[in-house]
């Protein structure tokens, strides 16, 4: 049975959304601030990740956070200007910042995601872009910080997730990707843990939608709803009115502001990243992530990737230059490659939540609203999985995947689950 669906956000969520939905035979509607795709959803690192998914909020997170309101190139940034906006976020940020609360959160986005090989299968056949790179590397300088999160992804077998079966040398990553110095003495090759372009993914779905005719408002913004009891019957917005059966809210970092429209309280805000391109290189061909430092390079086909950075800055967040040459200068101790001919700085919003989870499902206050949001730093690995959620439970009423961990009316203390 076909169904009227108006999914506000053009992002990775939406259009994975879009495209799930219009695979079910639903018709479907994209509306977007701006144009489709924009924003954090082609400027991302492009990781698939199976095993390295886990909430921001961590043990340690909070007095990090609270450091750089003294030194500014700290890779997790608040601006004290936008503390009195952020204060609530924050204190529910600084309560999950618990062992507990952290390993149920990565349970709960490790157990989501369980089934993302086949719904990549699915992207693919339907023409998606979606083919994988080879394995992730994750170089350490320190030994003894390799062995501990070596360690630390054990637990992640139980959600179908594949890890390394050891730690390898310096050596063994240096003849996977001859860019890593000799700075590097251990580390991780992570078998589940890939990358595609983001850029590419986008465009490919986007050109299936077209293909689907689907409706697309892009510059269009949402200015009110009209309702009855418990159903929302249209949207107003500066393109005119927009009615639908059922609609979907997924406005990434603007879902916050969004879902005042709709009397939801989403506990959403912009957690702003950088990237810089370098020329491609022989000596990197896959991806690699730098936790000792916070930062990431992604080898694309016209491009090295660069970035990282997470900078809370209010609704707006200022661009720093600074936070590129931060990246810049962290990583050029684990990387040999041609650092003067950077090109195409960009910086973006992911949407972050207090407790690192996605709000995803129906809440309790419209029949017809399902929420998506909230998806923080792994909007891309966690877009299908939602996409395949958010179709089931507009077409359906119900999800083959629990999603009870991510209630949009949760409360701001998150409850504990299964570690």
């Amino acid at each position: 049975m076909s169904k009227s669906v108006v999914i506000v956000g053009g992002g990775l969520v939406g259009l994975s959304s879009a495209l799930f939905l219009t695979e079910a035979g639903a018709e479907v509607t994209i509306i977007d601030n701006a144009e489709l795709g924009s924003g954090a959803a082609r400027g991302n690192a492009g990781f698939m990740c199976t095993a390295i998914v886990e909430p921001l909020p961590a043990p340690g997170a909070i007095g990090n956070a609270l450091k750089s309101l003294r030194d500014p190139m700290r890779a997790l940034r608040i601006l004290p200007k936008s503390i009195p906006s952020m204060a609530p976020w924050l204190l529910t940020f600084a309560r999950n910042c618990t062992a507990s609360r952290y390993q149920s959160g990565r349970a709960a986005l490790a157990e989501f995601n369980r089934n993302s090989s086949a719904i990549l299968e699915r992207l693919s056949n339907q023409g998606a872009a979606v083919t994988l790179s080879r394995e992730l590397l994750v170089p350490y300088h320190d030994v003894a910080k390799a062995e501990h999160h070596f360690e630390a992804l054990q637990p992640m077998v139980e959600f179908g997730a594949r890890i390394p079966d050891r730690v390898v040398d310096g050596d063994e990553l240096r003849r996977l990707a001859p860019a890593i110095t000799d700075h590097v003495r251990a580390g991780l090759v992570m078998p589940g843990d890939r990358s595609i372009d983001p850029r590419l993914y986008v465009d490919s779905v986007i050109d299936i939608l077209r293909s689907r005719n689907v409706r697309i408002l892009e510059h269009t913004e949402v200015t009110g709803i009209a309702s009855s009891g418990d159903r929302v019957r249209s949207l107003d917005t500066t393109n005119g009115t927009i009615d639908g059966e059922e609609f979907v809210l997924a406005a990434g970092a603007g879902s916050r502001l969004l879902g005042k429209h709709f009397d939801l309280r989403l506990s959403v805000i912009p957690g702003q990243g950088y990237n810089v391109g370098l020329p491609t290189s022989p000596g990197l061909q896959q991806p690699v992530i730098f936790e000792e430092v916070h930062a990431v390079a992604t080898p694309f086909e016209d491009r090295i990737r660069l970035g990282g950075t997470m900078e809370f800055g209010g609704d707006h967040p200022p661009f720093d230059g600074r936070r590129v040459e931060m990246i810049i200068a962290s990583m050029r101790k684990f990387l040999d490659l041609d650092w003067d001919e950077r090109f195409d700085t960009w910086a973006g919003s992911r949407p972050m939540s207090a407790d690192g989870l996605p709000f995803m499902g129906r809440p309790k206050r419209w029949r017809n609203v399902v929420v998506g949001a909230g998806h923080g730093m792994f909007g891309l690995t966690l877009a299908p999985p939602s996409g395949v959620a958010i179709s089931e439970l507009v077409m359906t009423g119900r999800t083959s995947t629990d999603i009870s961990a991510f209630d949009p009316d949760r409360s701001a203390l998150r409850r504990q689950h299964r570690c």
